[in-house]
């Protein structure tokens, strides 16, 4: 009978420990909801080291809780408690995983791990706008390492990784989460221009365009994309198909003036001033207070007039009447680019190279007055 005692109170003395620990646990919980993150944190610090509740899914899961509210605290005094704390939750949360066989803790692991998640997001977030791109794709990585613990596939965060990447000259990355993403099949057509850019970026031409093939065979009347193989032939110089290409995205954007613009600047670059010249002034139809299409058309005018003077003064003296008619064409050309340099300057008062070319003309053109006032501003 005795020994019989004598093992019941063995097993009720095992049964009292274990007890003891789990009643840390359970303690801890007590405190992170009452808001004591302090005590909180040292009772589920003696709880994850004891051998009775170490391997306990619940006590990884009230870690994480406890460590990921004091991670994402504001107050300092509470954040000096664990630095890293919200690194810490997240590897609570990964074990709990592996401890909860049964899934038992599944609706309240889920909740926590989102809100884990959410914070990595907002922290990454907040690096992005900060331009602090290497921080905020690790912010967005452990986002997204969060998210795989209950098996889900935030396309959002991935995005932000990219985007971060990208932004910061992180190429590498860039290129590896942007072919993750049109692998995954996100439906963002800005991947396929973005991807292409850093191609461009690295002058790996072929690439670029085969990116963006691919985007423009998904969305054929995306105009972002269009305009991504617009500036991957600018650089390389191929006027004829980005004129093709611009014609096309004029008509998908019929208002977008800075399409004429840089239509009438393609026109401009393979010497078609005429053709430059319209599109320049559909640009203004649209802004009138276009300041870069007042400028380039103001331009295409004075680079005529320039050339027309630097023949003149290749003239021999003796062709006094020549150089007189050519020069007389210049200052015609001078005039006829005046009013569009005149209303630049009146946006932008400051632009130097605006004020070059009204000095030059006001000189050519024997408008002193005008020139003076210029000078005295």
């Amino acid at each position: 009978m005795k020994r019989y005692s004598v093992l019941l109170a063995f097993i009720f003395a095992i049964s009292m420990i274990a007890s003891a620990q789990t009643s840390k646990r359970n303690a801890a919980k007590v405190n992170l909801d009452s808001g004591d993150l302090a005590k909180a944190k040292e009772l589920i610090d003696i709880a994850i080291e004891n051998d009775k509740t170490k391997e306990d899914a619940k006590t990884w899961l009230y870690y994480g809780m406890i460590y990921s509210k004091i991670g994402a605290s504001t107050d300092e005094n509470i954040k000096s408690l664990a630095p890293d704390g919200l690194e810490k939750a997240l590897e609570a949360y990964q074990k709990v995983t592996g401890y909860d066989e049964k899934n038992t803790l599944y609706l309240d692991l889920s909740t926590n791990v989102m809100q884990l998640a959410n914070t990595f997001y907002s922290n990454g977030i907040a690096n992005f706008e900060g331009q602090v791109f290497d921080k905020a794709i690790d912010c967005f990585n452990r986002a997204g390492m969060s998210n795989a613990i209950i098996d889900v596939v935030d396309t959002m965060t991935v995005y932000a990784t990219a985007l971060s990447a990208s932004n910061g000259g992180i190429d590498d990355v860039a290129k590896e989460t942007y072919t993750k993403l049109i692998v995954m099949g996100y439906n963002n057509p800005a991947i396929y221009s973005e991807l292409a850019t850093v191609y461009k970026k690295e002058e790996n031409f072929e690439k670029a365009e085969e990116i963006l093939s691919q985007g423009r065979a998904k969305y054929p009347e995306n105009n972002g994309i269009l305009i991504a193989e617009i500036n991957i032939l600018l650089g390389q110089g191929r006027f004829d198909e980005v004129i093709s290409k611009l014609k096309k995205s004029i008509e998908l954007e019929p208002e977008n003036a800075s399409l004429y613009l840089a239509l009438g600047d393609s026109y401009k670059e393979i010497k078609n001033n005429e053709e430059a010249i319209k599109y320049y002034q559909e640009a203004l139809e649209i802004d009138p207070d276009y300041f870069l299409a007042l400028y380039n058309l103001g331009v295409v005018y004075y680079q005529r007039a320039f050339d027309l003077n630097m023949e003149a003064n290749d003239l021999p003296f003796d062709q006094t009447e020549k150089y007189d008619k050519i020069m007389l064409e210049a200052n015609e050309y001078f005039l006829k680019g005046l009013p569009y340099f005149e209303r630049a300057h009146s946006i932008d008062a400051e632009d130097n190279d605006v004020i070059k070319a009204l000095r030059q003309i006001y000189t050519s053109t024997r408008q002193m007055d005008k020139l003076k006032e210029l000078n005295n501003l």
